[in-house]
């Protein structure tokens, strides 16, 4: 995209694309203006509390209007509320993108973003408003929270996936541009948190002379235990397999995915470190590789992605329990498959970003296999719960995205 896109229309026809095509915003907005990435973004978190507002000065369901128009409203509505722009800009600015996207709503969008821009809007410290109300979840989700996370770390974790992801670099990988500032993480090391020219740094990674990674994944990874040979699974896009190289670079290493174009970004990613593992291309539950061939087996598991909502906020809007189920079923056909690949007396780590039981620890005691514990090998100050089958779970918040790690093992 260049300069003369029109910022706030392209933000319209995304969010349209990602409410009725169940697009993924994240491959949407490569390339986009900065303007454009804002208003989507910030659409998408806020989408349910958004709809409350506007719902209440829309004299039509909003489930029946068309995705361009709820695009519009929401848009307007939500830069008046969390950007700089004035109301009366931001009213005037969504009405004239429909003029261009549906013009006889034009009038719709007018009157309703011009009452609920007046409207109150629910305050997090409001102890009588819904926490999904206040945090702009689904109630199904925040309820299944409420019984898995103590009060502070549930309060962080909805919060955090309110505002936008620091730039992440991981450390051994990346070169810093001129113009880029950055701090060690705070809670992992190796980490480094872009504080100046993030869009030099972006341009780093995306031309291959840096890597973006979430500080939590990071952590994660590093806690494949040690061997002469190990393998990932599911290994794209590539940090892990960055980072057990940095950690294992003596080792023999495999990395593994079934998409050939995945594949390609794993390729990419591994070219950063002076001893890349072999890639391939394959289906992890049949893969062609001998059985108890791997001391460890890594596998970040295919997933609901509830870890990573203020990465990819669309999630929360589209995920039902039977999606969960679904994903379960083809992670324990997964993990059977790494628990194969491994020789007596090694190890799989078993993770997801998600942070749904159905997905983690059922999934691992339906194998019957020992479980070792590994939350002491966190970094100290890293948030962890441990979990009564022996694997710990990782809440999201400022520090980084969440997840839930078991290491199976020693197998017989």
């Amino acid at each position: 995209m260049n300069s003369s896109v029109d910022a706030r229309r392209e933000a319209a026809r995304v969010l349209a694309r990602v409410d009725a095509q169940q697009a993924h915003a994240a491959r949407l907005l490569d390339g986009a203006p900065p303007l454009t990435r804002e208003l989507v973004m910030v659409v998408l978190r806020w989408q349910l509390t958004l709809d409350h507002v506007l719902q209440a000065v829309t004299h039509r369901p909003l489930s029946l209007v068309h995705p361009a128009v709820r695009a519009c409203l929401r848009m307007g509505l939500a830069e008046a509320r969390f950007l700089r722009t004035p109301p009366a800009v931001a009213v005037a600015e969504a009405v004239r993108v429909c003029k261009v996207l549906l013009p006889k709503a034009a009038g719709l969008v007018n009157a309703s973003l011009r009452r609920a821009v007046q409207q109150p809007w629910p305050s997090q410290e409001e102890e009588g408003t819904p926490l999904w109300l206040r945090y702009s979840h689904p109630p199904w989700l925040v309820e299944r929270w409420q019984r898995r996370l103590p009060e502070n770390l549930l309060r962080q974790a909805l919060a955090s996936a309110q505002q936008p992801a620091p730039l992440c670099l991981l450390a051994g990988v990346s070169q810093l541009p001129a113009g880029v500032e950055a701090s060690p993480h705070p809670f992992v090391p190796g980490v480094l948190v872009v504080t100046k020219g993030g869009s030099q740094a972006a341009q780093a990674c995306a031309g291959g002379k840096a890597y973006a990674m979430d500080p939590t994944a990071v952590a994660v990874a590093r806690l494949l235990p040690r061997g002469q040979r190990l393998l990932e699974l599911a290994a794209a896009p590539g940090g892990k397999s960055l980072v057990v190289g940095l950690e294992q670079a003596d080792s023999l290493r495999v990395a593994l995915d079934l998409r050939v174009g995945r594949v390609r970004l794993l390729a990419r990613a591994v070219r950063l470190l002076t001893s890349p593992p072999r890639v391939l291309v394959g289906d992890a539950r049949r893969p062609p590789l001998r059985r108890h061939s791997f001391h460890a087996v890594l596998l970040d598991a295919p997933c609901s992605g509830t870890g990573t909502l203020r990465r990819h906020p669309e999630i929360r809007w589209r995920l039902t329990s039977r999606h969960i189920a679904e994903l379960a079923q083809l992670q324990q056909e997964l993990l059977a498959s790494a628990v194969d690949l491994t020789a007596p007396g090694g190890h799989v780590l078993y993770a997801t970003c998600s942070l749904e039981p159905e997905e983690n620890e059922e999934v691992v005691q339906r194998l019957g296999l020992p479980v070792s514990p590994i939350a002491f090998q966190l970094p100290p100050n890293l948030p962890r719960l441990e979990l009564s089958s022996g694997g710990v779970l990782i809440p999201p918040g400022p520090w980084g995205d969440g997840f839930v790690v078991h290491l199976l093992g020693p197998l017989p």
